[in-house]
């Protein structure tokens, strides 16, 4: 006897079920989010901390890269602040300004709700590796 899709409990899940709850974005997913975010970015050769070492900035290997962003959000708000190193010869204000609208559009993506701060801190300007 075949059985109607319209009564299937397909993967456990039931149509029209309506679950109360809320959803917590730690800073540290969102984090996540910026820092892929910015080393896709052209013109950026890595993130740095926010703190200079005599006047240097050094570059974050991959694993450390949520040392060069700063995440504080509240309910209304999301503050994002970026440390980054910037490829010499190209135009700062054009990196900047590209890193900017793609973190914003990728936080509006995936999470929703719009970044209300976005401050970028360029921290040097290195030749590129790539």
């Amino acid at each position: 006897m075949e059985t109607p899709v319209d009564d299937l409990d397909l993967l456990g899940a039931r149509p029209e079920t309506k679950v109360e709850g809320r959803l917590i974005v730690t800073d540290r997913a969102i984090s996540d989010i910026v820092a892929w975010t910015v080393l896709e970015c052209y013109g950026v050769v890595g993130m740095a901390s926010p703190n200079l070492r005599r006047g240097v900035a050094s570059l974050l290997t991959r694993d450390r890269v949520h040392q060069g962003i700063r995440v504080e959000q509240s309910q209304d708000e999301l503050r994002v602040q970026l440390y980054i190193v910037v490829e010499y010869g190209l135009n700062v204000a054009e990196v900047a300004g590209n890193v900017r609208s793609q973190v914003a559009y990728n936080i509006k993506r995936m999470l929703g709700r719009p970044v209300t701060t976005l401050q970028i801190f360029v921290q040097g300007v290195r030749v590129s590796e790539r």
